[in-house]
């Protein structure tokens, strides 16, 4: 399930805040730069500027910022895209490889205390419904 795309808000965010305190102090980087890394690692659609700052909800000045600092760390390159090259997509280095680990464990085991209790149906329909609201939303900002 995708439910952590579902849970973007405040509450979630300070939840993944306390969670990565052990992994932000491990490797030096902060949340978002955690979470980039692991949206790089975890989805194969999110691998531009505009997927991330769509998925995550930030804006592209401080997402902007925010990868050149992964880049300089050595974790992400970019490369221009073959077919058009007005792009850039982002894509992790080896010396990400740890971390995404650490992640995905870390996702995996705050998503499963989140959804503690709540059957798989239940999470199917909140899922449905998340996506259907996301897009009414995405029509009416067009």
């Amino acid at each position: 399930m995708n439910i952590e795309k579902n849970l973007r808000g405040g509450k979630f965010k300070r939840l993944l805040e306390n969670a990565m305190v052990d992994a932000k102090n491990k490797t030096n980087l902060n949340r978002l730069e955690l979470e980039i890394i692991y949206l790089l690692s975890h989805y194969d659609e999110i691998s531009t500027l505009t997927d991330i700052c769509q998925y995550t909800q930030m804006n592209k000045g401080h997402m902007s910022t925010t990868l050149d600092n992964l880049v300089k760390k050595g974790y992400v390159v970019c490369r221009r895209d073959e077919k058009d090259r007005r792009y850039v997509k982002y894509e992790l280095t080896d010396a990400s490889e740890q971390i995404c680990r650490e992640m995905e464990t870390l996702w995996s085991e705050i998503t499963s205390k989140v959804v503690e209790g709540i059957d798989e149906e239940d999470l199917a329909v909140f899922n449905r419904v998340s996506e259907q609201i996301s897009q009414n939303i995405d029509k009416l900002l067009q």
